[in-house]
């Protein structure tokens, strides 16, 4: 591999820089045939290039517009998670594929090898050896290493030797000439510093979706429709149609802007089409020395653009090429981070508002890598979703979980219940639940101690059936499910009207970005979740303000910087004691659950289920605790809070408590409560009113009272 890497980097024709890579890797393993297959513009495969040992027949002319299902779900398993195939006994091959073993035994084949190879996180194509004999050279993960140079021409189904026609599309110039043009312009800026051209890509935003909407013969014409607007712009027939939707154009500096915007504004104001382009500008420099470089920037820079009606085109930076190199770097040593240790689980805690003990941990990944150092997770977590990658990190960091909640059961400590986030990715494996419940049964973790964070946009990156099937699975095998970042742009009634989330977990852009509107927003958000009979946890907690707010209005659960900021194991302990924070066992959660479900907003609950938000400001409400002595309080409104004041009777050479007098009739009616509503009309000194009382939760040794009054 590092020969055919080294020769195939020199200088020279990319068709030929191709052939060097295969034919090395066909006498290396002594095979009979190695070939690229890459997807072309109507997403089917070309066998595109092919390098046959001595007395080999071609197969090559046989091998176009092959369906990608031909290759059977086995392939497309291994694709997704970055790994070769190897059939190296086609006979017991033919159980597990019959239809590709049709397609494979018509051409007499034993064995092959396939590994699939990525133009940045996208899938294009797959390089495959007939009849190895030597496996020992062969590359175990996806050739994601391939000469740049080489990888950007095997993407491209409209360049096959020196020479290739126009593109049949869009009928622009060829590939080859548009990079020799480029390879001249850029000895004319070394002789010409004042010259000043820029490398232009455009690209359609979405338009995967719009082909599959609309039809690859929509696509087409989509296409022509660019291309005409970009040459009527640029002037010039140095404009090239590469792979896809994507076009290429040398524009002088002092027109670029302009020339884009118009590009713009006819593709989005075109009603037959109704898309936008991005765009990105790569200024030539006397410094380029490879056309295939120059290109590649000014993608980068193209997909560092939004793409929508306002930020639709950018400038490369070099920090845009360096965030690439740490995607590229990040996707090639998942697996070897999981397996050195590299990725981390940091806990945080969430505090029950009622108990002020942990009731969960989130757990959290960071990644310290030997070579770029401590890396949060907005480095990491969005790369590894666009290689779908992810899973490899979200079922590690599970695993690492549930290896220290065997620790600490073996030690007989108390741990907490622990939340772990999933992505939308991971719900594309067919066997995610599979996996998850190995995992646990491996370490003896029951699913009840785990609790299974999805984010809102996975529920618009999957259809509603699919939610729901996982959904269901998860409450099936024991896991709560919590709805993530709830409010954080995606959010819609819909998600809490389709799917049956055990907890909403408020974005903390709420708390962030609180103003006077915060207050009822998050009001309504935990009334409605009360009534809907979900939990309630506020994310961005950073002042004793913010979480003594939370409380009074019944959020159950808070979390953020007020508590701790993210730690490993070995530190959130020393934090956890150091702010004094106890675990609830698991008596105290079920107790202190049944408690949190009570809508402290709705000044009747439970006795009405009318909720009236000025009987909220002037009727009493509060949660009182028996732990078999004095009546502790741990929740009051405000009109309880002034009412208990009043009670203290204060006159000339006198003072007297009349609180005590009403807690001991309170606690006389608790004595026989039974869950049932008691209601019980009182006098104290010269206050008559009406109690209703209600037992709420008990375990042994506590009861839980939920009360209010009005006053008669």
């Amino acid at each position: 591999m590092n020969q055919c890497m080294d020769r195939a980097m020199q200088d020279g024709d990319p068709s030929d820089e191709i052939m060097i890579f295969l034919s090395e890797i066909g006498e290396e393993l002594r095979a009979a045939r190695a070939y690229i297959f890459q997807l072309n513009e109507k997403q089917l495969y070309d066998n595109t290039y092919e390098w046959c040992a001595p007395g080999v027949a071609s197969e090559r002319a046989t091998l176009q517009d092959m369906p990608r299902g031909d290759l059977g779900s086995p392939f497309a398993r291994a694709f997704r998670e970055n790994s070769g195939y190897y059939i190296s006994d086609m006979a017991a091959f033919k159980e597990t594929d019959p239809m590709l073993y049709e397609v494979f035994s018509r051409q007499e084949l034993n064995s092959l090898v396939l590994c699939p190879f990525y133009f940045e996180t996208d899938l294009v194509g797959f390089v495959g050896v007939d009849e190895p004999k030597d496996m020992s050279v062969w590359p175990s993960r996806s050739c994601r290493l391939l000469p740049a140079t080489c990888q950007g021409f095997c993407k491209s189904p409209f360049y096959v030797e020196k020479g290739a026609s126009a593109d049949s599309v869009t009928n622009l110039c060829s590939v080859t000439a548009f990079r020799h043009h480029v390879a001249y312009e850029l000895a004319e800026i070394k002789a010409n510093p004042g010259l000043k051209l820029d490398l232009v890509h455009f690209d359609i935003s979405n338009f995967k979706f719009f082909n599959k909407e609309h039809g690859l013969k929509a696509g087409d014409e989509l296409l022509k429709r660019l291309a005409q607007v970009i040459s009527q712009e640029v002037g010039s027939p140095w404009l090239v149609r590469s792979v896809a939707d994507h076009f290429y154009a040398l524009i002088p500096d002092s027109k670029v802007d302009q020339a884009i915007r118009n590009v713009h504004d006819a593709i989005i104001g075109d009603e037959a089409f109704g898309s936008s382009i991005r765009a990105g500008i790569y200024p030539l420099s006397a410094s380029d020395q490879q056309v295939s470089f120059a290109m590649d920037r000014a993608r980068i820079a193209a997909n560092n653009a939004v793409g929508n009606y306002r930020n639709y085109y950018c400038r490369y930076e070099e920090k845009m090429e360096a965030d690439l190199t740490l995607a590229n770097y990040l996707l090639s040593h998942i697996d070897e981070a999981v397996d050195k240790g590299w990725i981390k689980v940091y806990y945080q805690p969430i505090v029950d508002t009622f108990s002020s003990k942990i009731s969960t941990y989130e757990a959290l990944a960071r990644w310290i890598d030997p070579k770029y150092g401590f890396l949060n997770p907005g480095e990491f977590i969005e790369v590894l979703e666009r290689g779908h990658l992810i899973h490899k990190l979200d079922l590690h960091i599970l695993d690492l979980i549930c290896q220290d909640l065997e620790e600490a059961m073996q030690k007989g400590e108390t741990y907490p219940m622990v939340s772990v986030n999933l992505s939308r990715y991971d719900l594309e494996l067919p066997d995610l639940h599979e996996r998850i419940n190995n995992i646990l049964a491996s370490h003896g973790v029951k699913s009840s101690q785990i609790r299974i964070e999805i984010t809102e946009s996975a529920l618009l990156s999957n259809t509603e059936a699919v939610i729901k099937e996982h959904i269901s699975r998860f409450h099936e095998d024991g896991y709560q499910v919590w709805l993530d970042d709830f409010g954080s742009g995606f959010s819609s009634l819909n998600n809490l009207q389709n799917f049956d989330f055990d907890l909403l977990k408020i974005d903390m852009a709420f708390l962030r970005h609180a103003n006077e509107k915060t207050p009822t927003i998050l009001m309504d958000v935990i009334d409605m979740a009360k009534r809907l009979g979900i939990e309630t946890l506020s994310e961005g907690v950073e002042t004793k303000d913010e979480y003594d707010f939370l409380h009074s209005i019944g959020c159950v659960l808070a979390q953020g910087f007020y508590f701790s900021q993210p730690l490993p194991k070995d530190k959130i302990t020393a934090k956890r004691k150091e702010r004094g924070l106890e675990f609830e066992s698991l008596a105290e959660h079920a107790f202190y659950k049944k408690i949190g479900q009570i809508n402290v907003l709705n000044a009747l609950y439970p006795f009405s289920g009318k909720n009236d938000q000025d009987l909220a400001e002037t009727v009493p409400v509060m949660l009182l605790l028996d732990k078999g002595g004095d009546l502790e309080p741990i929740y009051s409104n405000k009109a309880a809070q002034n009412w208990c004041q009043s009670l203290r009777l204060r006159g000339a050479g006198f003072e007297f408590d009349c609180r005590r007098e009403f807690l001991t009739l309170v606690k006389q009616l608790g004595e026989t409560a039974d869950g049932e509503i008691i209601e019980e009309n009182f006098r104290i000194k010269d206050y008559a009113g009406r109690l209703r009382l209600q037992l709420v939760a008990e375990m042994p040794g506590q009861r839980a009272y939920v009360i209010n009054t009005n006053m008669v």
